[in-house]
């Protein structure tokens, strides 16, 4: 049977919570690279978060990067310049003053050989970015106070910090994603993480239902530690999980693949690599990071403690030397009879001759024997004589009448 055949069946022995130190220190290295990201050089948030002017002209000449910033000047922080047809030239500012922003409308104009009317303008006030921020961590607060007490009252309290912990492992490695790549931070990013947390939750509640089923019937007399439980849970849902998971992944790249690159569609591009990131992250906490912690924390508790101490107890046993075999019992005497060895051997009894009915009886022999009879008889115990053996009666021919109860017994 092959690997994929006994993985999806849940007969795979991978030991997937003994292994937990491996696990967390893959994950704390990621946390830890990402975290330092997220300082240096930091997110890159988008025109919506930090404010500014964003101008965009369809230039009907040959336009270059190089020659935007040079009309422009220094306030222009990002210029972009597409190859689809049209072309499009995107010139990023911060918040700048209406004077500011007429003057770099009219070098654009000039540049691009249009009209001033032809150069569009957005401006985003910072306040509004503020605000966004502020809305979007409510919601994620709001959310993760939910998932705690769902999954506190649907499983235990403990299980739901594990999943809390997945959770913002798997925030803190795409949001240091987006740091490495410098994509831009939109409110497009905002929402992908919140769906992502969706896609996340879903594989950890699902590993964690089966560990609750697997560990419900544990008690202080099972052979089965309450880690050996969990990670059959483990082996048990791992191909549900990969599937949910490559189910999702494959469409989110093509989104961002085709919708990106291919396309030219900017929006998509934040869009779905928050949710390429956030997805593959959630099916690795899932399965690597939520399932051994609970183990960790559940067998600090006394009573699987002291199972996972029997546990390990019967098993050196089992390892180790042969059982001492046990000293052979003594028999004891009956009390008011010797041993066996000690008693005299009962005389054997000596098959009786059937007299030859040739020979003459001696009456003289016979006196002797009366004589001496009734004292051998008071000297020697008494011997049970065989049974004599009853003659078989001859079969007869029925007769046409029945014998009565008295005959029959008259003839035995």
């Amino acid at each position: 049977m092959s690997l994929a055949s006994r993985m999806y069946h849940g007969e795979t022995s991978f030991d997937f919570v003994g292994r937990r130190r491996l696990w967390f220190t893959i994950s704390g290295l990621l946390v830890l690279i990402s975290l330092v990201s997220l300082v240096v050089p930091g997110l890159n948030f988008g025109i919506d978060f930090k404010g500014g002017a964003v101008f965009r002209v369809q230039p009907t000449t040959t336009v270059t990067e190089a020659r935007v910033r040079a009309a422009v000047g220094p306030v222009a922080e990002v210029v972009q310049v597409t190859e689809n047809n049209p072309v499009q030239v995107i010139v990023q500012t911060e918040e700048l003053p209406p004077a500011e922003v007429t003057r770099i409308r009219a070098e654009l104009a000039k540049l691009a050989g249009v009209q001033l009317n032809g150069v569009s303008t957005e401006t985003i006030g910072s306040k509004w970015g503020s605000t966004v921020s502020r809305k979007a961590f409510i919601a994620l607060l709001v959310f993760l106070v939910v998932i705690v007490i769902y999954v506190s009252l649907r499983m235990e309290f403990k299980m739901a910090v594990a999943a809390l912990v997945a959770l913002l492992h798997d925030l803190i490695i795409t949001a240091g994603i987006f740091a490495l790549s410098r994509f831009e931070v939109t409110p497009a990013t905002v929402i992908a993480l919140l769906t992502i947390l969706g896609y996340s939750l879903y594989d950890t509640v699902v590993v964690f239902d089966k560990v609750r089923e697997n560990t419900g019937s544990l008690s202080a007399m099972s052979r089965t530690t309450y880690s050996q439980a969990t990670n059959l849970a483990v082996n048990q849902t791992m191909m549900r999980s990969l599937n949910t998971s490559l189910a999702s992944l494959l469409p989110i790249l093509g989104l961002l693949v085709v919708g990106s690159y291919l396309l030219g569609a900017e929006t998509l591009k934040d869009l779905a690599l928050a949710l390429f990131v956030g997805v593959a992250a959630g099916a690795y906490s899932s399965i690597f990071i939520a399932p051994p912690l609970v183990a960790m924390w559940k067998e600090k508790e006394p009573r699987y403690a002291q199972l996972r101490a029997r546990v390990e107890r019967l098993a050196a046993q089992g390892q180790g030397a042969e059982r001492p075999e046990r000293p052979e019992r003594a028999e004891r005497p009956v009390r008011g009879r010797r041993p066996a060895a000690q008693r005299p051997a009962a005389p054997r009894a000596e098959p009786e001759l059937a007299p030859d009915p040739e020979l003459a009886p001696d009456e003289e022999l016979e006196d002797e024997v009366a004589e001496t009879e009734p004292a051998a008889v008071a000297q020697a115990p008494a011997r049970r004589q065989p049974p004599k053996p009853r003659p078989t009666q001859q079969r007869r021919k029925p007769s046409g009448r029945q014998q009565s109860r008295p005959a029959k017994r008259r003839r035995r």
